[in-house]
């Protein structure tokens, strides 16, 4: 087949966006009973997304709109349970699907950046053998669990049945409410999941054993969390007392049952009183300072300024603060000062010889705490903690041993000490100093695990939880918590997971790539994850020697873009990117199966927008086209769980932009720049109508946009200037960001001249007043009067002065059957205000219900003013049109219940 008749893949035609997204979302929001319960892993793609999208790459598209209507509805009921997986009839029927496809045999699924193993778990389940790759062995060890490990041991029948019960039969009550009572005989992975539950019961008992010392009891009391604080000396010569560098005084904001700390000065000492469980009444402000690290001295108040901290952290002058306890009373959350014979204990800890001595690298903007002394990985746990996780990481070492000893087979030994292995990585994210006292005001307050981002951020005050407390960070409940993922492990799955850098990809061109690499230099993937490997490293030296022979993560060879790894500068760093996918795009050509796309996934960060996000996008483009390929097609899948009134600047996933890739054809010729320019004007404003009829958020929209405009870019073997010089993809992309700009200014002039008055009122004025006669300047080449915008309830005009309406409270009966002359600024005003700061999405899609024909306009203004509120740095209201779009779907499907219009509401 050549590239001038191959054959279309569903893919490169339709997706149901509407259903996929919905799906990632309901994912996404699941936060327990995922795939993700088995180890913490970066930015993982939910796996109904990969479901669909691999179906669809392997799926001709019928060119028949009947066929074709079909096979999406097969796809959406893939999708349709949303977290949990489809049914089998449906999941049968679309294997049944590929099976035709491919009568002369299916090819694999290969990802040369497995991370997570969604790929890998989601190809196995439609059916596909699959071979999975990554030069970092954290990400080798969870996907070649999922997809090789376990799978290969379902069906086993378990050699303590009993689990956790034949070990201890007076368990205390919230470990046995963990276990159910055995059944025989053991289905999928069950009998994995007893003999998991025994084993982990067995090394709790020999931890309490060996860290008897290290926690002392205190008698009608079962410890949650001890609190602690970084301390440095105060910078006043007149005082010179240890101050304490907390962000807040409080441990508890629980209604009616209060707690916080109250500092004093006795006898040049800062000494600190706890009080509990009131109904009233706070604590002092905490010593923080504004941003950054300055901190006031809680004897003199001076301020200890950050360059002060940093000082004082390299001369080893910063200590650590037992702050306060967190103990279960029969019960009941009570909160105390420590102890001396606590703070004792925790300070005679020696620190086991097994701990490495893992550099942490230099600080940068994802790895803070390097700046305040803290330069090695270790550095980031209290004594005890390395003393308590590298104990549960020697008694998991020792577990193969007992199992053979016990006349276990080596494939058993394996499978029960990984599970266990990765619950030691998991007991790691409770038992750091990233780990976060989260205040709740409904419910009490709980410990956070580390990576809520993918960062080290540098901590001041911090939870230490207790291994055998029964709250956050109990060994028995993350254990537990670590076998629920196994449902979603694929029964039979055939798969092999090895370390292998992604530019050696090897294949015999029989495979669909699909792949979510790296995503620039906005994760450090190598660097976060030595915090994790630097205790498999002791639970699995002897079970993976392929994987932990290095003392660290390597570094070498990671293809993302830190100057720290890569040549020392940023330009270096973007060259090595570039070389080494370009290298690596190269390699999966050749293990693809001729006629099937390669699939790429990159994420957006949800952010601004600015030059920084310009150069990730370039850079992976770059390597693409410079690899002889063309993008045939792109589609954005959401990133993120429910609607989120925060974070439009923070370090996270907003959405994941799928690029379909094909090798360019040989015979592609080049055009000139007024050529791409004329086809991006021709073709840009019909996808971003798709794009937006697909609620593809505002915040997203221009990476979105990115598709359809490089599709048109890499169609060509080079685009050229007058000069005739290559069009380079940086420039590429200004102007397809300039092609979307006039499709949302040629939408603006769609709107009624109400609205498009607002528009431009509101872009220069905000929600501020403005003289009547500059309103009146600005109105008149619409034909309308400011009497006009008036009476249609857009503005209000007293005296000489003029403010756009839509700010603040608004009229909650308000419809457009009751309005004169209704707009679609007053549509798009009224849902947000409904959605966001009265009932909710029920509310806001009784609304939605009654549009009618203002639905459309409504939709296209939203994604104007996200615009306008992007480019003027207005972040909440960016924040407002962000959220009414992320909404958008779920109101019109709560609108068309005919229910909700006939409630007599309107």
């Amino acid at each position: 087949m050549t590239e001038n008749n191959r054959k279309r893949k569903l893919i490169e035609v339709a997706l149901p966006l509407d259903e996929i997204n919905a799906a990632c979302k309901a994912d996404k929001d699941r936060k327990t009973g995922t795939i993700r319960n088995l180890h913490k892993w970066f930015a993982p793609m939910p796996l109904p997304a990969w479901r669909a999208l691999l179906f669809a790459a392997l799926i001709d598209d019928p060119e028949d709109d009947n066929q074709r209507v079909y096979l999406l509805d097969v796809i959406k009921r893939l999708v349709a349970n949303g977290a949990d997986l489809p049914d089998q009839d449906t999941l049968d029927e679309a294997k049944a699907l590929i099976e035709k496809q491919f009568p002369e045999g299916l090819p694999i699924v290969m990802d040369p950046f497995c991370g997570g193993g969604s790929t890998l778990v989601e190809a196995q389940r439609l059916g596909l053998r699959t071979e999975g790759s990554d030069i970092n062995p954290v990400p080798v060890l969870i996907s070649r669990t999922l997809t090789a490990l376990l799978p290969s041991v379902t069906g086993f029948q378990p050699r303590h049945p009993h689990g956790a019960s034949e070990l201890d039969a007076s368990m205390s009550a919230h470990q046995s409410r963990l276990f159910s009572d055995a059944q025989t005989p053991f289905s999928g992975l069950d009998g994995l999941v007893r003999d998991v539950e025994f084993h982990a019961e067995r090394i709790r008992q020999a931890a309490i054993d060996r860290l008897r010392d290290a926690f002392p009891e205190t008698p009608g009391e079962v410890p949650v969390a001890w609190l602690w604080a970084r301390t440095v000396p105060c910078t006043n010569p007149a005082c010179g007392v240890e101050t304490i560098l907390t962000t807040t005084w409080w441990l508890s904001k629980k209604k009616g049952d209060l707690a916080w700390v109250e500092p004093y000065i006795d006898q040049g000492r800062v000494m600190l009183e706890v009080h509990s469980g009131k109904r009233s009444g706070g604590p002092q402000d905490p010593p923080k300072v504004g941003r950054g690290a300055s901190f006031a001295c809680v004897a003199c108040a001076q301020v200890v300024t950050e360059e002060d901290v940093r000082r004082l952290a390299e001369a080893h002058q910063m200590g650590l603060r037992m702050v306060a306890v967190a103990t279960d009373v029969d019960g009941r959350r009570c909160y105390r000062a420590p102890n001396p014979h606590e703070e004792r204990a925790a300070a005679d800890v020696v620190v086991p010889e097994s701990v490495s001595e893992v550099g942490l690298g230099p600080a940068n903007q994802y790895v803070a705490p390097p700046r305040y002394g803290l330069t090695k990985f270790r550095d980031l746990f209290t004594p005890r903690q390395l003393l308590t996780i590298s104990t549960f990481a020697e008694l998991v070492a020792a577990t193969p041993a007992r199992i053979r000893d016990e006349g276990g087979s080596d494939e058993w030994a394996r499978a029960v000490t990984t599970v266990l292995g990765l619950a030691v990585g998991q007991l790691a994210r409770f038992g750091s100093s990233l780990c976060q006292w989260r205040l709740r005001g409904a419910a009490n307050s709980k410990a956070e695990a580390a990576f809520s981002r993918a960062d080290l951020p540098m901590m001041w005050d911090f939870a230490e939880t207790y291994f055998d407390g029964g709250s956050v960070g109990d060994w028995t409940q993350i254990c537990r918590s670590v076998t629920r993922a196994f449902p979603y492990v694929v029964s039979g799955g055939c798969g092999k997971v090895v370390r292998r850098d992604a530019r050696e990809a090897i294949g015999n061109g029989q495979a669909l790539v699909a792949t979510d690499p790296p995503y620039f230099d906005a994760i450090g993937y190598a660097d976060l994850s030595d915090y994790f490997y630097m205790w498999h490293r002791i639970a699995f030296r002897s079970v993976y020697p392929d994987l932990y022979q290095t003392i660290a993560v390597p570094k070498s060879g990671e293809l993302t873009a830190f100057p720290w790894h890569a040549g020392g500068t940023k330009e270096a760093a973007r060259n090595y990117f570039i070389n080494g996918f370009t290298e690596t795009f190269k390699s999966l050509q050749q293990a693809s199966t001729p006629g099937l796309p390669l699939l790429v996934v990159y994420a957006s960060k949800e952010q601004k927008g600015g030059r920084e996000e310009e150069t990730r996008w370039s850079s992976i483009l770059t390597a693409i086209i410079d690899a002889g390929m063309e993008i045939t097609g792109a589609w954005p899948v959401h990133g993120t769980g429910s609607t989120r009134m925060r974070g439009i600047g923070a370090n996270a996933v907003a959405a994941y932009i799928v690029m379909i890739c094909r090798p360019r054809a040989q015979q592609a010729g080049s055009c000139t720049l007024a050529e791409f320019n004329r086809a991006l004007r021709r073709e840009l404003g019909p996808a971003v109508r798709d794009l937006q009829a697909a609620s593809i958020l505002p915040v997203d929209l221009a990476q979105a946009a990115m598709g359809p405009g490089m599709q048109i870019y890499s169609r060509y073997r080079a685009v050229l200037d007058q000069s005739g010089s290559r069009v380079p993809v940086d420039r590429a992309l200004r102007l397809i960001n300039l092609a979307l700009a006039e499709v949302l200014d040629e939408q603006e002039g769609e709107l009624d001249p109400e609205s498009r008055f607002a528009v431009r009122w509101w872009e220069t004025h905000a929600w501020d007043s403005a003289s009547f006669g500059e309103a009146d300047k600005t109105v008149r080449p619409l034909g309308i009067s400011v009497d006009d915008v008036a009476r249609a309830q857009v503005i209000t005009s007293q005296g000489s002065k003029v403010q756009l309406l839509g700010f603040g409270d608004l009229d909650p009966t308000w419809v457009p059957s009751g309005d004169m002359r209704p707009t679609a600024w007053e549509a798009v005003h009224h849902l947000a205000h409904r959605l966001i700061d009265r009932g909710g999405e029920l509310e806001a899609a009784r609304l939605m219900a009654v549009l009618d024909n203002l639905r459309d306009p409504a939709m296209a203004l939203v994604y104007r003013l996200h615009d306008i509120a992007a480019k003027k740095g207005r972040t909440r209201d960016q924040e407002r049109y962000n959220a009414l779009i992320n909404s958008w779907a779920e109101l019109v499907k709560l609108s068309s219940d005919g229910s909700i219009a006939n409630e007599g509401l309107f």
